[in-house]
């Protein structure tokens, strides 16, 4: 029998939509079993070899996928959009769910909307995205992380960090996440989502979704990053030359001193060193990536390598990151599916970063002298009778006697770290509907640093110059296995539950060793004439846990959602590591009952309510044990000594979290979210002062209350929905109320004090009460402890400290975005903005504006509104200006406590999508090239810098010192697909 030969054509065609008939862009054809197709253009077009008669699958993100046979002529083809599709897939809990079907307060972000911002870090991407969600960088320095608050913070003395989940796997990765590599990002909110992970959940839950291949034609994604970055000072402006001769000759003038100050010549004047203008640099960022995906019906895979360069804006701090990774699915056959996930990076920093000197260093001074050497700081200032002739240039008029230049210049440290995360898991289908999930992982991270301290550096002078090696390890386990039940009954019942089993560990050891009296330029330890100290540490904590989760849904309009967990772990006594957690939800899709049916411009209406405790545990790996130190000796012999006792009954700080909420989406065009929550924490872990009897001074213990409330609010019109036009706004706001309902031991009412009835951390000082217009002398207010009447008195030890209605955390957090296309041409706007929290000044009150009481200190400028009293009959904001101070004004008082609101343009995108017509004889399947601004403008009435660092878990609302502000970035990118 002769055999027949199929042979090769050119298969052509269209694919539109069948609602509106407008081409489908980047739809996959292909032929049925196999890798070979392609994708359409910007007309909807394909082209590829092929056979006649042969089964071609279309299939489109959002689209009911169809099966035709292939033709000799132009075909066309039409994609109906499938309801089931547009149901947007969120990640919940151990697995993915309906968006439809879900009964938490949960938000999820997708990567598009992700990239507007260049950073390593995945938390950063996240800023004024969630409302509920406070997402705040620590500092601008590259490579520092930040700091995240999900509904309020929930804790004194336990966790208060978010919980990651990543690919399913529970804790932080060892390795760096590579932003690029993110498909979507989920953040679990109220006690039904975030009991899902028990002892863990109590402070919200952040779930990654890494990409993955799908079954069609290889890609490859290649970007590429150059970026410019600027530092914000903020509404910070100092005195020049001229203002500051002028601000010192007054103090001394009014202080009836400046007779005696022969060395005060009016040729400082004219002196304006910029010691901003030295420290600080316009720094580049450097980012490329490359991305491939491989999938077919057996294998998929996804492959990425990153690598992320950025300079200090303050000049002498280097940071540079590679990360790697892949992830693979592999079809063994239709009831088992291995899955392996590899990732790892690498990063060094190198750092002789400058100093923001203009904050501590007068506009007089110079970092050399007249011969071009550096001046250490000792110089001092003339004698009167050189004064007159001198040259300014050879002394020293700052505060302080050091100029940080001559110790950067010698001094050094460095820091390499490298992790690896190996993860291997599985899918195997038991029976219809039951499947078993493994997810395995194991990660290593080490840490190495060095210093060094010059001999000659005036730092290095008490010791003769150091020497410093640090390495520090870690290792994490985490193994989860798990039963999933998905099944639909007589088409209206469908339950998707699952029965799990986690367990985990993590081990952190440390070692440090420091030579002293070091020959210039050694970089071991074994070069110190002194013995070396040395020190070192080891932690080891687990947990384990089981659970049981079930979603019943009735007719896809009903929903409840029922959860059970136990939870084990290390760091409670052994009568106290296991507690229960549960957590219960109900939701209703309104829009599917018949009494709506009608109603054509509501699309989804669903409340939804749900109830769930869930745990947090100390901070510490051993604060339930009395920890004794044995480095001292006692008779020859060693001691064993602790001030700290251990306490067996330490146990689960419990937090109730009740949600109530409500989806709507109306007229196919506008989406609102709206959540109340409360939350209640007991059994609060906190630090318990013991008598001196004990023999102890300290111990960890449970009790204490706190709640936060409040609501959140999200809504997303789209404007513009047309073939070329598109136009969206997304608008969401938190706002949190928190408040601490019961202290065992009394209020502790330190400067930020813990104070029943007042939030966390709430302002604890005297109150001013401004400038007596007759004298010109600060003034505060007394209290009458009897009848509470306010009286003014001149005298700072007769005011009274009194518990403010402030503190550092902000009530209001928000953010808003905007994207208009026209074809290929986008413009994108974030900003976000903040209200409600007052932060303590202490650059003012240590230096910038302490009237004088350290001449030697150079003042900021007044900002407008602001005024200094001069004449009797003055009403102004600031006392008499006296060399030495006036009467203490510069205490701690609610004089420095400032308005710590902003609104602030985050990210400023303009990009540009090359027609595919264009790029399809160079084999090219889309590209992109966008140019973007960062931190453009802050609208603030803050005196200091950038108020947003400021009011991130490492500040916490306290400005003591300059710190490292954030910084104004432009970047031009190009992205290129294959």
């Amino acid at each position: 029998m002769a055999s027949v030969v199929q042979q090769t054509t050119k298969l052509k065609g269209v694919v539109l939509d069948a609602k509106t008939g407008e081409p489908i862009i980047g739809a996959n054809v292909l032929i049925k079993g196999t890798a070979v197709g392609t994708i359409t253009d910007f007309d909807g077009n394909y082209e590829f070899e092929g056979t006649v008669g042969a089964k071609l699958v279309i299939s489109f993100v959002g689209y009911k996928s169809i099966e035709v046979t292939a033709t000799a002529h132009n075909q066309t083809i039409k994609l109906s959009e499938d309801s089931e599709a547009l149901d947007e897939v969120v990640v919940v809990g151990y697995g993915m769910q309906r968006k439809s079907s879900i009964t938490g307060s949960i938000s999820s972000v997708k990567a598009d909307k992700l990239k507007d911002i260049t950073t390593p870090s995945v938390a950063n991407m996240l800023q004024g995205k969630i409302a509920g969600a406070v997402v705040v960088p620590t500092s601008g320095r590259p490579g520092d992380g930040v700091s995240i608050r999900v509904r309020g913070i929930g804790s004194i003395r336990g966790n208060v960090e978010p919980l990651w989940v990543i690919d399913g796997v529970v804790g932080a990765s060892s390795a760096d996440l590579n932003p690029n590599d993110i498909e979507s990002i989920s953040i679990l909110k109220d006690g039904s989502a975030t009991a899902l992970y028990g002892s863990r959940g109590a402070n919200g839950v952040i779930q990654v979704t890494t990409k993955r291949a799908t079954t069609g034609p290889s890609q490859i994604d290649l970007s590429a990053k150059f970026g410019i970055s600027q530092l914000q000072k903020g509404n910070l402006e100092m005195m020049t030359g001229a203002e500051y001769y002028d601000y010192v000759r007054t103090a001394y003038e009014n202080a009836g001193t400046l007779d005696a100050q022969g060395w005060l010549q009016p040729y400082l004047r004219d002196r304006n060193f910029d010691w901003w203008d030295l420290a600080t640099q316009n720094a580049l960022t450097q980012n490329y990536n490359l991305g491939y995906r491989y999938g077919n019906e057996k294998i998929k895979a996804y492959l990425s390598a990153d690598y992320y360069s950025e300079e200090g804006t303050i000049k002498g701090f280097d940071y540079d990151r590679f990360t790697i990774r892949s992830n693979t699915d592999y079809v063994v056959n239709d009831r088992l599916t291995l899955k392996s996930k590899i990732s790892a990076s690498y990063k060094e920093t190198n750092n002789q970063e400058y100093s923001l000197a203009h904050t501590s260093y007068t506009p007089w001074d110079t970092p050399w002298d007249s011969h071009g050497n550096i001046k250490d700081g000792t110089q001092g200032v003339p004698t009167a009778a050189d004064a007159p002739t001198a040259n300014p240039d050879d002394y020293w008029y700052s505060d302080g006697g050091s100029n940080f230049l001559y110790d950067r210049s010698l001094n050094w440290s460095k820091t390499r770290s490298n992790g690896i995360d190996l993860g291997l898991g599985l899918d195997f289908k038991i029976i219809d509907g039951l499947t078993f999930e493994s997810n395995n992982r194991v990660g290593f991270s080490n840490n190495y640093s060095n210093s060094y301290v010059d001999p000659n550096s005036r730092s290095g002078a008490g010791t003769n110059g150091s020497y410093d090696d640090g390495q520090s390890n870690t290792r994490s386990i985490y193994t989860s296995q798990l039963l999933r039940f998905l099944k639909t009954f007589g088409e209206k019942h469908e339950i998707n539950a699952y029965l799990g089993y986690d367990y985990d560990e993590y081990r952190y050891w440390n070692l440090s060793a420091t030579a002293y009296k070091i020959f210039q330029g050694a970089e071991i330890i074994n070069a110190g004439a002194d013995d070396p100290t040395a020190s070192g540490t080891k932690t080891e904590s687990k947990n384990a846990a089981v659970y049981l989760n079930v979603n019943y849904s009735f007719d896809s309009k009903y929903l409840i959602q029922g959860m059970i967990r136990r939870d084990g772990s290390s760091k409670f006594g052994s009568d106290k590591r296991w507690a229960t957690f549960w957590s219960v939800g109900a939701g209703w899709n309104m829009h599917k009952e018949n009494f709506l049916s009608g109603v054509e411009w509501i699309n989804e209406l669903k409340p939804r309510v749900s109830y769930g405790i869930s745990g947090n545990q100390p901070g510490g790996a051993y604060e339930w044990a009395t920890v004794f130190g044995y480095t001292s000796q006692y008779a020859n012999e060693i001691a064993f000594l602790s001030n700290y006792q251990g306490n067996p009954d330490l146990s689960w700080e419990e937090t109730a979290n009740f949600d109530a909420g409500i989806d709507i989406r109306l007229f196919d065009r506008v989406g609102i979210t709206f959540d109340y929550y409360l939350k209640k924490v007991k059994n609060l872990i906190y630090l318990r002062h013991l008598p001196a009897v004990t023999g102890f001074n300290r111990q960890t213990a449970n009790n204490g209350k706190m709640e936060n409330s409040g609501v959140e609010l999200t809504i997303t019109p789209e404007l513009i929905k047309t073939k070329d036009w598109y136009w969206d706004i997304s608008f969401n706001m938190g706002y949190n109320r928190n408040e601490v309902t019961y202290l065992p031991d009394g209020d502790d009412l330190t400067m930020q004090a813990v104070a029943v009835g007042y939030p966390y951390m709430n302002w604890y000082m005297k109150e001013w009460a401004g400038v007596d217009t007759m004298t010109g002398t600060p003034l505060w207010f007394k209290v009458d402890p009897e009848t509470g009447i306010k009286t003014v008195t001149g005298n700072y030890n007769d005011a009274t400290n009194v518990l403010l209605d402030a503190s550092p955390t902000p009530k209001i957090n928000g953010g808003l975005s905007t994207n208009l296309s026209w074809k290929g041409l986008s413009l994108n706007a974030n900003f976000t903005f903040s209200a409600g929290a007052k932060i303590y000044n202490g650059m003012r009150a240590g230096a910038l504006d302490r009237d004088a009481e350290r001449p030697s200190q150079p003042a900021m400028r007044l900002p407008d509104g602001w005024t200094r009293w001069e004449k009797p009959g003055d009403i102004a904001t600031h006392p008499q200006l006296k060399a030495g101070g006036n009467n203490g004004a510069s205490n701690t008082s609610t004089r420095y406590l400032e308005n710590g609101d902003y609104f602030k343009l985050k990210t400023l995108t303009l990009s540009y999508s090359l027609p595919k017509k264009w790029l399809h004889s160079l084999r090219i399947s889309g590209a992109n090239i966008s140019v973007s601004g960062e931190n453009l403008f802050t609208i603030t009435k803050f005196s200091g810098q950038d108020p947003e660092i400021l009011l991130s878990s490492s500040y916490n609302g306290s400005a003591g010192s300059f710190g490292y502000p954030t910084v104004r970035r432009f970047t031009i990118g190009l992205n290129v697909n294959f």
